[in-house]
């Protein structure tokens, strides 16, 4: 297992942290650090724990009734599992972009202000549509089409609607979990490109089974296997001479 990651600028870190789904640990003693504004890829086989510890970043896994945690998660220092943590508010500032496009049963408009009104916004609703869907590159795709029904969208459409929801409840963090495994080629490379638009402005975490996805649009990749981080680095260096054996066997295709 890699050595623990210190880092001043993380906006994201673990320390020792194991997830469990009832007796199964899914996650076993991770310390890892994710900085800001940077695109982090984790890579593993199937059922190594990548989206389950994800989804531990914004407590989706809550939902879960046999899920437990042991070890520490801290967002911008502060142990999200404290018992004074608004979890509403955590999830505001940590977005999730799921595996398949998920709109609601609304117009594209109320997809984009749905959120934002739940929490009480006080900005213009005209501006914060056409704003969000600008960073996600689908304003002008769909700025004389606000109300129709987003459903109507083509899947890689949805996707990018799904993002520009995210984006307008001024997320901090964008966690994405496999955000193309259900779109087609072109699609998927307007999803690495609106990706690499974003970090400028947003820390993104990104689960994909992809690793040339990866590889192309990281800094950071952290390679799981069995629960375990086996190596957390550059995604280039990794990439090209990884440290750790199980990294190379995987990424040459020797398994997983």
């Amino acid at each position: 297992m890699v050595d623990s990651i210190d880092s001043n600028d993380g906006i994201f870190r673990t320390q020792n942290l194991n997830l469990y789904y009832g007796e199964n640990r899914a996650v076993k003693d991770v310390s890892i650090s994710f900085k800001k504004k940077e695109v982090t890829a984790i890579i593993g086989p199937s059922g190594c724990g990548k989206s389950t510890l994800l989804r531990t970043l914004n407590r989706m896994n809550d939902f879960i009734d046999i899920f437990s945690t042991k070890g520490e998660i801290f967002f911008q220092g502060e142990d999200i599992y404290r018992s004074s943590q608004d979890v509403a508010d955590l999830r505001k500032r940590v977005g999730m972009v799921f595996q398949r496009p998920n709109p609601f049963l609304k117009s594209i408009y109320k997809n984009i202000v749905w959120g934002p009104q739940i929490h009480g916004t006080k900005k213009d609703l005209d501006e914060l549509v056409e704003s969000s869907l600008r960073k996600a590159g689908l304003w002008d795709e769909v700025k004389d089409r606000l109300n129709d029904l987003a459903t109507n969208l083509s899947g890689g459409q949805q996707q990018r609607l799904c993002i520009a929801r995210t984006i307008a409840m001024k997320p901090e963090v964008i966690l994405m979990d496999e955000p193309c495994s259900a779109l087609d080629p072109r699609s998927t490379a307007r999803i690495e490109d609106l990706i690499g638009e974003l970090r400028k402005d947003y820390t993104i975490v990104i689960v994909t089974h992809n690793m040339q996805q990866a590889a192309r649009i990281s800094d950071k990749t952290a390679f799981f296997y069995e629960g375990e981080l086996v190596e957390f680095g550059d995604t280039k260096s990794l990439f090209t001479k990884p440290k750790e054996k199980r990294t190379e066997d995987y990424i040459t295709g020797r398994f997983g």
